[in-house]
């Protein structure tokens, strides 16, 4: 897929989650994988998300009830798989459950879950007093060995590869608990 796209993707998806704030005056939620590259949808992608949705989705509803998710949308497109929904629930409550999953699951290092409040404007971790992700290779904020280019891409991809090759061979039931 081409950079351009996977970047027009990101906006449409940053103008869905705008649009949805307003709309229904509530948190929105966004996952997404964290595929570095511009394969968005290698092998073990679907299963990944699949996985992650479905823990992330049980894990908002075990909060906030059976009602809190509403207007979901799940896609798929130049920028990997995507669910979105508007959530009944604080936002920094919705952002806390993100992280949990992020930090607790086993593929969660894959998942990027967004939260933006009623207004759309994003909550992040500082706003729960908590440091930005740290890399997948090291414990050095992620953004900064990004930009840096800490890492040989080989080496990130391996790891990457690896938990699209978990997602795909381990069995369900050994994951299915928040």
């Amino acid at each position: 897929m081409s950079l351009h796209a996977i970047l027009a993707e990101r906006e449409n998806r940053w103008n869905l989650r705008q649009s949805l704030a307003a709309r229904y005056r509530q948190a929105v939620l966004s996952l997404t994988l964290n595929i570095p590259g511009t394969n968005k949808n290698p092998d073990g992608a679907a299963e990944a998300f699949t996985r992650l949705h479905e823990f992330l989705y049980r894990a908002v509803r075990r909060q906030g009830g059976e009602s809190s998710v509403t207007g979901s949308i799940l896609r798929r497109g130049a920028d990997g798989f995507c669910w979105i929904t508007p959530v009944a629930l604080d936002p920094l409550r919705l952002k806390a459950i993100c992280v949990s999953v992020e930090e607790e699951h086993f593929l969660g290092r894959l998942a990027d879950a967004d939260v933006l409040d009623a207004q759309g404007r994003p909550v992040n971790r500082v706003h729960l007093g908590l440091p930005p992700r740290s890399c997948f290779l090291c414990d050095a904020p992620a953004a900064r060995c990004r930009r840096e280019g800490k890492h040989p891409p080989e080496q990130i991809g391996a790891y990457v590869n690896n938990l699209l090759n978990l997602a795909v061979h381990t069995p369900r039931e050994e994951y299915s608990h928040v």
